[in-house]
């Protein structure tokens, strides 16, 4: 194998690693033959910068490279020319190798690994729970399941992604030492293969390899999550056999890889962030669709929420087979106690009288005596979230820290609203005590707690954080100095413990502590409400860092779906989409559970009209997502989803197997309630009157032709093929009281016929 001796491409092209001022960063080009998934053999050639032409010497191609200079970056098309047909598969890489590497830099793949996934990794079982023993500390290291991570020990490990695995076709590190970052991206698919993505970290000689091939090829082994050949049943594992393999190519035939490089000097680890999701559409950027209104949304999941999804014992369940326990009622999450809210504020007669017996059930049926919602409930039978764990004591504290949020927002709407909430402010209060006692007694609220005990079983999680927005609400409602300082004290824990380390964990029951979108989301909810609550700065710069991960998760490009997959025959528009977690790599339409209009807010305070965008991205791609009556969703089961439900796959990655790419499971799923809060707390046409902002969220087109001192001139489209009622919000963001926990109701509602164009004026 000829390598040679490695050197560098551009002046640009290394960072200082330390006072010597030696070059840390190289580069090289390599080609790989496959048995399967298996090496042959690999020729790398090093990139000299003063030539632009490479010949390999055991494959019949060469390449030339094409630079171009981007902002603290360059491009490189890479065109591999082949002069022979190739007699074994192969594919063709470009490696960025960084020098001087130390365990304690923080490796970023988005939507997959966070801090290289460098946790406790046990090959646990489908669901796991892993209680610690009792001796152990609540700070002990995280655990994860059998997922794609480096190694906490071992001197050499490795993780290797396909594009689709990921939020973003991207990988980097950010260098605590250095105060320096590093990135390269690439496209999802080149030559009409899936480009892959490979860190491999080697502590022996100091190095890592950040590489990007085509195809993409996980050499023999790949993460799956499924029934386990070993015989050890439905689980995931991050070393089961590959199932990829290069390709063969013809003579003539060229293969242009793109790849960008990016290096930023002297940042903090906020800064990496934000450069990376300022850079993630170099080279992909989604086109605009219009697909299904929100309101057609909406109304379809609304009319399925009141044919399936009201239980006679008098609330709305999360799920419709209601002979599965966890789909009667699971505390908030994936909807409980928050799938009444938006029937409150939109409806006047069936539905909001049904989200009244949901609030009257959680609290005369539901509640421990310690003041805690019991976690799962069915037919008459309470569970706890332990899973096989015998008590149905156990919760995972998030259930109740996100219905303590919305609970408090309909109590807030109630009263506001001139209805009576006296019924329900004792036990609420009940319940916003037991998280100060839990606070109190641990200095942290934990993942798993026993509500009969008040013990934390499982810490070391950020997944409780929505309970620092649902305590600053608490604060508002009951006029409680006490919960404003326990939400401040647990805002600052949470920044301490999570935030700066650049990773939110745990917020679903059933991933341990692996990195996740919700707690994410989670947190930048509860940051926002606490600066609105608080009006302190500090606040307002943790949800904009907070922000910035939690954008990480959001497929940032339209990935191409197999052509004969029900995604691409569905015309499915990726961008927007939220990847789960690192353990369950399926992306889903919208946040769990959340509409996203933290993101909003977050630009009243700041206006700064990325976080417009931002919002725009993850609610303009819900809708597609309905089965509507016209128009159902296929799924891998051979039939179709009834009308309003929504499923939470969007299935980039062969996580699942090869054949789930691009394709839907059966069932009704949580993105439901993402799309009924969205229609409620999303406008569909958003006005700020202080910046003369238009920004157009819904399946509409929207023209400003005048501004007037209190009015604005608007012209509306309807390009779809349903009729619709868009909601209207005109603001100034410099009112800071004018959208706070509720303002559904300061929308115009605007109806708007299939193809229908209209002038409406829009006053102040």
């Amino acid at each position: 194998m000829k390598s040679g001796v490695l050197q560098y491409l551009t002046p640009d092209f290394y960072l200082i690693s330390d006072n010597r001022k030696e070059p840390a960063m190289r580069y090289s080009l390599m080609c790989k033959s496959f048995n399967g998934s298996e090496v042959l053999d690999c020729e790398k050639v090093s990139v000299n910068p003063e030539n632009s032409q490479y010949t390999f010497l055991r494959y019949p191609c060469s390449a030339s490279i094409t630079t171009h200079t981007l902002p603290q970056g360059q491009r490189l098309d890479i065109t591999l020319s082949f002069h022979e047909d190739t007699k074994v598969p192969m594919n063709f890489s470009f490696s960025m190798e960084a020098g001087q590497w130390e365990k304690g830099n923080y490796v970023l793949m988005p939507g997959a690994v966070y801090n290289g996934n460098r946790f406790t990794s046990l090959p646990l079982p489908y669901p796991p729970y892993y209680a610690p023993p009792q001796n152990s500390q609540l700070t002990d290291a995280e655990v994860i399941t059998s997922i794609p991570h480096l190694d906490i020990e071992k001197t050499q490990s490795r993780i290797s992604l396909l594009s689709g695995d990921m939020a973003s076709s991207l990988c980097g590190f950010y260098d605590l030492n250095d105060q320096s970052g590093s990135v390269l991206l690439s496209e999802h698919q080149c030559g009409g293969y899936y480009t892959g993505f490979t860190v491999d970290e080697n502590q022996v000689d100091r190095q890592a390899s950040f590489v990007l091939s085509v195809p993409g090829v996980r050499e023999n082994t790949q993460y799956f999550f499924g029934d386990q050949n070993d015989g050890q049943g439905f689980r995931p594992d991050v070393s089961a056999p590959s199932q990829d393999t290069g390709a063969l190519f013809k003579q003539g035939e060229t293969l242009t890889l793109t790849a960008c490089v990016f290096h930023w000097q002297q940042i903090s680890l906020p800064d990496f962030f934000k450069q990376v999701n300022g850079s993630k559409t170099t080279l992909e950027i989604p086109k605009l669709f219009y697909n299904v209104p929100f309101y057609k949304a909406y109304i379809t999941i609304k009319e399925k929420y009141q044919r399936e999804n009201f239980i006679e014992e008098g609330y709305y369940s999360v799920g419709t087979d209601w002979n599965i326990p966890q789909q009667c009622w699971q505390a908030g999450w994936i909807g409980g106690g928050m799938n009444s809210y938006p029937f409150l504020l939109e409806d006047t007669s069936e539905a909001r009288q049904r989200a009244l017996s949901t609030l009257r059930f959680i609290f005369s049926r539901l509640q421990h005596p310690s003041g805690w919602v019991f976690g799962m409930y069915g037919n008459g039978k309470f569970y706890g979230d332990g899973f096989d764990s015998n008590s149905d004591t156990i919760l995972l504290v998030r259930k109740n820290a996100d219905l303590l949020y919305f609970v408090l927002k309909q109590l807030l709407w109630l009263s506001e609203n001139h209805h009576s909430t006296i019924e329900f402010e004792q036990p609420v209060k009940a319940l916003c005590d037991a998280f100060v006692r839990l606070f109190q007694k641990y200095g942290q609220l934990g993942q798993f707690i026993d509500m009969a005990t008040e013990e934390i079983v499982i810490g070391n999680s950020a997944g409780a954080c929505m309970a620092v927005g649902a305590l600053a609400l608490a604060s508002e409602y009951f006029q409680s100095a006490e919960y404003l300082d326990v939400a401040e004290r647990l805002g600052e824990y949470y920044y301490n413990n999570y935030l700066v380390k650049g990773m939110l964990n745990g917020c679903p029951g059933e991933i341990c502590q692996a990195p996740d979108s919700e707690a994410a989301f989670a947190m930048l909810e509860s940051y926002v409400q606490l600066y609105e609550t608080t009006r302190k700065s500090i606040w307002l710069s943790y949800a904009e860092y907070t922000c910035e991960i939690a954008m990480t998760w959001v497929m940032s490009y339209d990935f191409v779906f197999p052509a004969h997959s029900t995604a691409a025959k569905r015309g499915v528009h990726s961008s927007g989409t939220v990847f789960a977690n690192a353990q369950n790599k399926h992306s889903a339409p919208g946040i769990c559970t959340l509409s996203g209009n933290s993101l909003l807010k977050l630009f009243r305070f700041t206006g700064n009209s990325k976080y417009l965008q931002d919002l725009h991205a993850i609610a303009h791609s819900l809708p597609q997502y309905v089965s509507l009556a016209e128009d159902p969703e296929f799924t891998l089961e051979k039939k179709y989803l009834p009308p309003g439900y929504m499923n939470e796959r969007v299935q980039t990655s062969d996580w699942e197997g090869k054949e789930s790419v691009g394709e839907f499971l059966y069932g009704s799923n949580w993105p439901e309630v993402s799309m009924l809060l969205t229609f409620v707390e999303v406008p569909g046409v958003y006005v700020d009157f202080t910046s003369r902002t238009l920004q157009v969220f819904d399946h509409v087109e929207c023209y400003v032709t005048q501004w007037d001192q209190d009015s604005v001139h608007l012209e509306m489209y309807n390009p779809t093929s349903y009729s619709t009622v868009v909601t209207l919000l005109a603001d100034e963001r410099t009112n800071t009281r004018s959208v706070t926990h509720n303002y559904f109701g300061n929308m115009k509602m605007v109806p708007l016929s299939a193809g229908e164009r209209i002038q409406i004026e829009l006053q102040k």
